[in-house]
């Protein structure tokens, strides 16, 4: 009872910790990023039309909204442990508020690196992914682990790892700078 006690304080520091980053960097414009990772998704994935359901996990402000909505994405959810948007619901990546198979593609844009417990994360985006749906993350690579950001995948073989119960297959891999990596993943139908 006492470990459990403690784990619950240690994931509670972690939230705190996670908040205060994500309110100070809710100003930043990671458009310059986020419109590459979209075309690509529109080009890997054209059977997600205007109403594909897509998730945003960590979308901290309206920016990932917009740039979806740009490239003809009508249905999308965005989340983030803090907002002050109502167009951006409060939630947590580990323990996801929405019925089983919900969304066509799950992205997340520097978001998974910062998991308490990403084997739980895994778990949650296939649980709300529909069958033949997507998880697209990109993460930076290299760097030294802290308590913000908290997993080094290295690369798409060190993500796929926590994804082996699933049958899920690579889509795309790409370095797209130095210490920066996306992925596509696909549930197979």
């Amino acid at each position: 009872m006492i470990a459990r006690l403690r784990e619950r304080l240690r994931y509670r520091r972690y939230r705190r910790a996670q908040i205060r980053q994500s309110r100070a960097k809710r100003r930043k414009d990671a458009s310059f990023r986020l419109v590459p990772f979209v075309g690509l998704i529109r080009a890997r994935c054209p059977e997600l039309g205007p109403a594909a359901a897509v998730l945003c996990i960590g979308a901290r402000n309206e920016v990932e909204l917009d740039v979806f909505a740009r490239a003809g994405f009508g249905n999308v959810t965005a989340i983030d442990l803090w907002s002050d948007s109502p167009r951006i619901l409060v939630g947590d990546m580990h323990a996801l508020r929405f019925p089983d198979r919900s969304f066509d593609l799950v992205f997340a844009s520097h978001a998974f690196e910062h998991a308490w417990d990403f084997a739980a994360v895994a778990a949650e985006c296939v649980r709300v992914l529909r069958p033949g749906g997507y998880v697209f993350c990109a993460v930076p690579t290299g760097f030294e682990v802290s308590e913000h950001d908290r997993y080094d995948f290295k690369d798409a073989a060190g993500l796929l790892a926590y994804f082996t119960r699933w049958p899920v297959t690579l889509v795309d891999e790409q370095r797209l700078r130095p210490g920066e990596l996306s992925v596509l993943l696909r549930l197979e139908p």
